[in-house]
C-alpha cells in the first residue's frame, strides 16, 4: 500500500514539474463559448470567437511564464467576454447578455462592421484592378 501511494505521489510531482502552470488554471473562456453558441451564431462569428479565444489562451500562457499570476489572466478573461459578445448582431447581443447595447457597445460594434466591409471593397478593388491589368496586357499584345 505504501507503494502505491509513493507512487502516485512520485507520478504527482513529475507532471506537476514539467506540465505547465497554466493547465492548472480554471478558464471560463470554454463556457462562455458554450453560452454564445446558444445565439445561432454564424460561421464567421464563430472563427472570430475562436481567434479571440486562442488570444485569451495566449495571455494565460504568457502570464504564467512572465510569473504575472492567475490574477492577470483572470481578469483578461472580462476582456475576452467583452470581445467576443462585440461579435454579435443587435439581436444576439439582446438574448446572449440580455440588455440593449450601450451607445459605446454600439458604436464598437459599427466600427467593426465598416472595417470589415472597408476590407472586403478593398479586397474587390484590389482583384478589379488585377484583372484590369490582365485586360490591358492582353489588349497590347
Amino acid at each position: 500500500m505504501t507503494k502505491r501511494v509513493s507512487g502516485v505521489v512520485v507520478v504527482a510531482l513529475v507532471i506537476g514539474l514539467f506540465a505547465p502552470a497554466a493547465l492548472a488554471c480554471w478558464d471560463n473562456s470554454d463556457e462562455f463559448i458554450t453560452k454564445l453558441k446558444k445565439v445561432n451564431l454564424t460561421t464567421a462569428q464563430l472563427k472570430e470567437i475562436f481567434v479571440l479565444r486562442q488570444q485569451h489562451k495566449a495571455v494565460v500562457v504568457r502570464a504564467h511564464k512572465e510569473g504575472l499570476g492567475c490574477r492577470y489572466h483572470e481578469n483578461h478573461e472580462q476582456v475576452f467576454e467583452k470581445q467576443a459578445v462585440g461579435v454579435l448582431n443587435d439581436e444576439q447581443f439582446k438574448k446572449a447578455v440580455g440588455r440593449k447595447r450601450t451607445k459605446v457597445e454600439s458604436l464598437t460594434y459599427e466600427n467593426k462592421e465598416l472595417k470589415k466591409k472597408l476590407a472586403a471593397l478593398e479586397a474587390r478593388l484590389a482583384r478589379l484592378e488585377a484583372a484590369l491589368k490582365a485586360a490591358d496586357a492582353k489588349k497590347a499584345k
